[in-house]
C-alpha cells in the first residue's frame, strides 16, 4: 500500500511538491508555537516550594508628629522594635492564626531583593538574602529536601548558620543539596567567620514566571534582638506575615482591620495594610498575566489560520478528485479502501514533510533560537514532546480536511460523478 502511495505521489508530483512545502513551513511555524508554550506553560506548573493558602501580608508604618494621636518618643520606654514585637506576639495569639513571622525582602511574590554573596572553597554564587524569623519556614510551609517538615526546618535556624535551596549550587558548578548540607561557607565576602549550612529546602521559586534554575536563595536568621533594635524607618520594611488555620472562617482581614486599632497599635505603630498572599501573587505577576493572554490570543489566531488553512487545502483537493473517487469504486473498490487511500496519502505527505521539519526544528533548538527552560534550549524530552504534539495537530487538520468532503463523495453514484466530470 505504502509503495502504491508513494508512487501515486510521485506521478502527482507538480502538484504535490507545492502541498509538501505547506506541510513543511506550516510544521516548522507550529512547532515553535507549541515549543513557546510548553517552555512557558512547564515554567509555570514547575513546584513553587511554597504555599500561600491561607497566608497574608500586614505592612506596619508609624503615625507622624502631624497626627492627633503621635505619641512623643521621649515619653516611651520602648524602641519601635520592640513595638513590633508586642504586635507580633498579640497576633500570634488571636484564635485564627496558626504563625507570624518578621522579615526583610523574604515573601513571595516579592519585588524587592537582598543580594548575597555565598563561598564554597573557591566557589562562589551571588543569590537571594532572605532575613527571617523561624516561623517564616512555618508560614509559607517550606520543605526540607531530605523530608523535613516546616517545623524542623524552623528549628535548624539559629544565629550564625543558615538554610539554603537544594540547587544553591548546582546551576554553576554541578552539587546537589545533599553534597554541601553541614559544609561551612563563607557568606559576603567574610573571608574569617563561617557559617555552616544546616538545611537545605526544595527549591524555592522566586515567582510563578521564574524557573527553579534562575531561582537560589540562602535563608539568616533575623533573630529578637535585630528586630528589637530596629529604628522606625527599619520597622516600615519589616514584613509581618501569617497563616491562618485550614479551618478558620472566612473574612479574617474584615476582622483584623476591625480590631487593628483597639488591640493593634502600640506608641506611634499600627497596621497600615493587609493583604492575602493571593492578591499579592496576582498584583506582582499582573504584567506577566498581561503578557501570557496576550501571548495566547496571538498563538490562538496563528493555530485559528493554520487550521483553516490545512483543512480548506486538503477539503478543496479532495473535492476536486471525486471523479476519481468514483472511478476507483466503480472498479471495485470499496468505501473503506478508498477512504483509507485518501487518508494514507495526505499522511504519508505529513511524514515526508516532517522528517525535513525535525532537522529545521532542532537546528533552531540548537542555534538558541526558542526560549530557554532551565538554561537549555534543546532537551531530548522537551524536544519529543514538541514535535509529537505537533504531528499530532497537523495530523488531524489533515483528517479533518480529507474527513467530511470524502465522506460526502463517497453517496455520490460513480456514473453521476463521472457524468459530472
Amino acid at each position: 500500500m505504502n509503495k502504491k502511495l508513494l508512487k501515486q505521489i510521485w506521478n502527482e508530483r507538480r502538484i504535490n511538491v507545492w502541498l509538501w512545502v505547506e506541510l513543511l513551513l506550516v510544521s516548522v511555524v507550529l512547532w515553535y508555537v507549541v515549543d513557546t508554550s510548553y517552555a512557558t506553560l512547564s515554567t509555570y506548573f514547575e513546584p513553587r516550594g511554597f504555599d500561600i493558602s491561607n497566608t497574608y501580608l500586614i505592612r506596619i508604618d508609624a503615625l507622624t508628629a502631624k497626627s492627633p494621636d503621635y505619641v512623643d518618643p521621649s515619653t516611651r520606654t520602648t524602641k519601635p522594635g520592640e513595638d513590633l514585637l508586642q504586635i507580633v506576639d498579640r497576633l500570634r495569639h488571636l484564635p485564627d492564626v496558626e504563625a507570624v513571622s518578621v522579615s526583610l525582602n523574604s515573601y513571595p511574590y516579592n519585588g524587592s531583593n537582598s543580594g548575597f554573596m555565598a563561598r564554597l572553597d573557591t566557589m562562589r554564587v551571588w543569590d537571594v538574602r532572605r532575613e527571617v524569623t523561624p516561623d517564616f519556614l512555618r508560614v509559607f510551609r517550606y520543605e526540607g529536601a531530605n523530608g523535613e517538615s516546616p517545623d524542623q526546618l524552623a528549628a535548624l535556624l539559629k544565629e550564625n548558620n543558615f538554610i539554603a535551596g537544594e540547587n544553591l549550587l548546582t546551576r554553576d558548578f554541578g552539587l546537589k543539596g545533599k553534597d554541601i548540607l553541614g559544609r561551612s561557607f563563607y557568606l559576603n565576602d567574610d573571608t574569617i567567620k563561617t557559617w555552616p549550612l544546616v538545611a537545605v529546602t526544595r527549591p524555592v521559586r522566586y515567582g510563578d514566571f521564574r524557573s527553579i534554575y534562575e531561582s537560589r536563595y540562602i535563608i539568616i536568621l533575623f533573630d529578637q534582638t535585630k528586630i528589637a533594635g530596629c529604628n522606625e524607618v527599619k520597622v516600615r520594611r519589616c514584613e509581618v506575615c501569617l497563616r491562618t488555620h485550614d479551618n478558620s472562617a472566612p473574612g479574617f482581614i474584615d476582622r483584623l482591620r476591625a480590631m487593628s486599632n483597639s488591640q493593634f497599635r502600640v506608641g506611634n505603630l499600627f497596621l497600615s495594610d493587609i493583604q492575602s498572599m493571593q492578591k499579592v501573587r496576582t498584583m506582582y505577576q499582573m504584567d506577566d498575566m498581561n503578557e501570557l493572554r496576550n501571548q495566547a490570543w496571538a498563538i490562538g489566531f496563528l493555530l485559528l489560520n493554520i487550521f483553516l488553512g490545512l483543512l480548506g487545502t486538503f477539503w478543496f483537493r479532495t473535492q476536486q478528485r471525486r471523479s476519481e473517487i468514483a472511478l476507483h469504486i466503480s472498479c471495485g473498490s470499496t468505501h473503506r479502501k478508498a477512504f483509507i487511500r485518501l487518508m494514507g496519502e495526505g499522511l504519508l505527505l505529513l511524514v515526508l514533510a516532517t522528517i525535513i521539519a525535525l532537522i529545521i526544528d532542532f537546528n533552531l533548538a540548537y542555534a538558541e533560537y526558542t526560549n530557554s527552560m532551565n538554561g537549555i534550549t534543546l532537551a531530548p524530552v522537551r524536544f519529543l514532546v514538541t514535535t509529537f504534539i505537533t504531528f499530532v495537530l497537523m495530523s488531524l487538520m489533515i483528517v479533518i480536511g480529507i474527513w467530511f468532503p470524502a465522506k460526502q463523495a463517497m453517496k455520490i453514484q460513480p456514473a453521476e460523478a463521472l457524468r459530472d466530470e
